[in-house]
């Protein structure tokens, strides 16, 4: 059967399973472990250098696909639902597949040097099981996770205001191309729904994470929002639960 090795709480990973989900790809669904389980994911990877993350796809041939797009085209050619990548819109579809991972990579910086100073948000990284008996110590395991994060990703001598321009500058981009096709409501992005869409829509979990999908704690869903930028931009969180609404399998 299909696997996929995904984060819960990630918008990437959220990418790749909307994806299989609106294509009606059956597959099983497996929570990857940060630091525990890198080693076995590097040896599927065959990488044993450099950075590795999820989501990653296993098909019932033992094919391996990393990165969420890459998955997301793989489930393009099976199932049903909407085509994801249509050949007339490949180009359009692939710039806001890239203007996604900035918007993306930008909130994560701004959210993982939020969760580094919450220790609610600290202690929700600890598995329940061990909370107790780790005590401050999780706390400060969980802390050194996020640095290691922050410098995995390149974040970590980056200001929280060059990430903040930087996000905000893909979602005047995205407000401007919802204003080209008369956005309002529900509207895709390419004139019918598509993988920009699912991309797109994951650069607002970093201002205000939708609903469903992304699975969080109540102090990570404190660390994602920003009270500034979801007013700044209310219409496009609108858009953005309009479109799960409607195309988003629950």
């Amino acid at each position: 059967m299909v696997e996929l090795l995904a984060l819960p709480y990630s918008p990437w990973s959220e990418k790749a399973q909307w994806a299989l989900d609106v294509r009606g790809i059956p597959y099983r669904y497996r929570v990857f472990s940060p630091v525990l389980g890198e080693p076995a994911l590097r040896v599927k990877l065959r990488r044993l250098r450099g950075p590795v993350t999820v989501p990653v796809l296993t098909d019932d041939t033992g094919h391996v696909v990393s990165d969420s797009t890459d998955i997301a085209r793989w489930a393009d050619g099976r199932g049903g639902g909407p085509a994801l990548f249509p050949a007339e819109h490949a180009g359009r579809i692939a710039s806001f597949a890239l203007l996604s991972e900035r918007g993306l990579a930008a909130g994560r910086g701004l959210s993982l040097r939020r969760v580094r100073e919450d220790e609610e948000a600290l202690g929700e990284l600890v598995p329940k099981a061990l909370r107790r008996p780790l005590g401050r110590l999780g706390l400060r395991l969980a802390r050194g996770g996020v640095e290691r994060s922050l410098r995995k990703y390149g974040a970590a001598g980056v200001a929280a205001r060059a990430h903040e321009d930087a996000l905000t500058s893909v979602l005047d981009e995205l407000r401007a191309a919802l204003a080209q096709v008369g956005g309002s409501g529900a509207t895709p992005l390419c004139g019918s729904f598509s993988f920009a869409d699912i991309a797109m829509a994951q650069t607002l979990a970093y201002v205000d994470p939708p609903r469903f999908g992304l699975r969080l704690g109540r102090a990570a869903r404190r660390a994602f929002s920003s009270v500034e930028l979801r007013e700044r931009y209310a219409d496009l969180v609108a858009w953005r639960d309009a479109m799960y609404d409607r195309y988003r399998p629950r």
